[in-house]
């Protein structure tokens, strides 16, 4: 297996110089090449029309969430290997929503200036646009699906709102030089929001 190695995320390499004005624990958070987080997200929601679907996106690709819940406990890892692909392991686990911990795995790859690709399985993703909000946030602005085809070195776009969960953003706000907030919603034109979470996480390590 490659060996990991700093300086080498594609949150890095999308936001160039960018990278920089970001706030210190989120630098933290895609400097290092392994980082384990944890933390606590005050509310889970996933809107009751699309749960069924959720639960069948959850089985064929591990995401998204597919369950409600309150003080819902989150544990991260990721993981930069020596080709640039960040793996992504995010489990959530609450005694009272959750029957078992839910595991959302996914690969994050550089796919332009200031553009990630974020793959699920079976090629499936999503890109989003970065930037650096106020205060050194980070910003992903959901705004495409993709469709990775291998034998022909293709990656298909399609636009959100094709999908029911719809297009999306997720901010991450720094408060300390190892802990952040982070604040997640996607919103379909018409069924109007259908995942979301927030709440506060820790580095604890790197």
């Amino acid at each position: 297996m490659a060996e990991s190695r700093a300086g080498n995320s594609p949150i890095e390499k999308a936001l160039g110089e960018d990278f920089q004005n970001l706030h210190a624990a989120i630098r933290k958070h895609y400097t290092e090449p392994t980082v384990h987080i944890s933390g606590t997200m005050e509310v889970v929601h996933v809107k009751n029309v699309i749960r069924p679907l959720a639960l069948v996106s959850y089985w064929l690709l591990h995401a998204p969430v597919p369950h409600s819940g309150r003080d819902v406990q989150i544990r991260l890892e990721n993981r930069v290997d020596a080709s640039g692909v960040m793996h992504w392991a995010r489990t959530f686990s609450n005694s009272t929503s959750f029957a078992q911990p839910v595991t959302f795995k996914s690969r994050m790859i550089c796919s332009g200036d200031h553009k990630i690709i974020e793959f699920t399985s079976f090629g499936i993703g999503v890109e989003a646009d970065l930037r650096v909000g106020a205060g050194g946030s980070l910003i992903y602005e959901i705004r495409t699906y993709t469709l990775r085809i291998p034998f022909l070195r293709l990656i298909v776009r399609f636009p959100a709102w094709l999908s029911p969960f719809g297009g999306g953003r997720t901010k991450e706000i720094g408060e300390t030089d190892d802990r952040f907030r982070i604040e997640f919603e996607m919103t379909h034109p018409v069924l109007g929001r259908t995942l979301s979470y927030s709440g506060r996480c820790r580095i604890e390590s790197a």
